[in-house]
């Protein structure tokens, strides 16, 4: 994880801290506030975090909730750590694909979900692929509401030699309520699919007014030039908003919409990797496109030559599915309410 620090006062009392004989309290740079552990850290930590993306400029990256030097606590998280990912342990630059596509994305939304060749699941299934996601997807606001492309990074290497690693603007798909997208998705009609399947406030979908459980669910479909395309979807058991479809630019927190339900932060998610279509037999395996996926363009993607409406991603004792499922739960003390 790369930390920018390239102010020589900074070197000067970093070589100072190590060669002092007793434990050195964190020093903060002149005029900001000093990291307390246990408490929320200063912005300037948190602005540290920074990885060079594919234009040679410097963006926003993934950081454990808690920082390892000063321990003290972020309000926001950002899932998985890429590094750990088969498929693609770089970190990955927050806000580069949003840039080129002119529409900035919030940096508490941007969420990593690895999954490793070998993973068994809750359901005993077993991942046949490395694959790692990285989607802007968060719960504390109102604008995704209306905003249908979301950015998404997705890597896949397989045993077959099947690999993807590709990046835009995705087709998230409408806004509505769970009730309403089976229908949507089921009826031919394209135009009015719902992929973005949201809570909302009682007496307007199919929720109660004391559901058994919370659940909003995004698909993200992304095209690239003919060549391939990638599904992938992420979902969250604990969303911090609930949406009004009469009026989606009203805020509404779901634990004071929903009776006994406390401490939603956005965190206790689960992610569905794949499918892929590979449309490249004839390649080449690097292509350039647009941030929509558009060939020609600044972004470089690489997609394997083969021609395979999917491959077999996970397994389990009754058969082989075209997609692997893996919750996982980054919820921690001190989350806020934009996460």
């Amino acid at each position: 994880m790369q930390k920018q620090t390239p102010q020589l006062w900074v070197l000067a009392l970093l070589l100072l801290a190590c060669n002092s004989p007793e434990a050195t309290p964190p020093v903060a740079p002149p005029g900001q506030p000093t990291p307390v552990a246990g408490q929320a850290c200063p912005d300037w930590v948190h602005n540290s975090y920074v990885t060079k993306g594919p234009d040679g400029e410097f963006y926003p990256t993934w950081h454990p909730q808690v920082d390892p030097e000063y321990k003290c606590y972020f309000t926001h998280e950002h899932g998985d750590d890429p590094r750990t990912s088969l498929a693609n342990p770089e970190l990955p630059p927050f806000g580069y694909v949003g840039k080129l596509a002119g529409m900035p994305e919030a940096h508490e939304g941007f969420k990593v979900f690895v999954s490793n060749r070998g993973t068994r699941n809750d359901e005993d299934r077993l991942a046949l692929t490395s694959t790692r996601i990285v989607a802007h997807m968060g719960t504390g606001g109102v604008r995704r509401y209306s905003v249908r492309q979301h950015s998404l990074m997705f890597d896949l290497v397989a045993p077959s030699g099947h690999r993807v690693s590709v990046q835009g603007m995705a087709d998230t798909g409408l806004v509505g309520s769970i009730c309403d997208r089976d229908p949507t998705l089921n009826d031919a009609d394209l135009s009015n699919d719902i992929g973005r399947s949201v809570m909302t406030l009682p007496g307007t979908g199919c929720h109660s007014q004391n559901p058994g459980s919370l659940y909003e669910i995004w698909a993200f479909k992304l095209r690239l030039a003919d060549k391939a395309e990638v599904i992938a979807s992420t979902a969250v058991f604990d969303p911090i908003t609930t949406m009004n479809p009469a009026n989606l630019s009203e805020l509404h927190y779901t634990e004071q919409v929903f009776r006994g339900f406390t401490g939603l932060r956005g965190c206790n998610r689960e992610s569905y990797h794949g499918p892929v279509y590979w449309y490249n037999a004839n390649g080449p395996e690097v292509f350039f496109t647009d941030a929509f996926g558009k060939a020609g363009g600044p972004i470089r993607q690489l997609v394997s030559r083969h021609n395979d409406i999917g491959i077999w991603m996970s397994q389990r004792s009754d058969g082989f599915l075209n997609q692997f499922k893996l919750p996982k739960n980054h919820c921690a003390p001190g989350l806020g309410l934009l996460n």
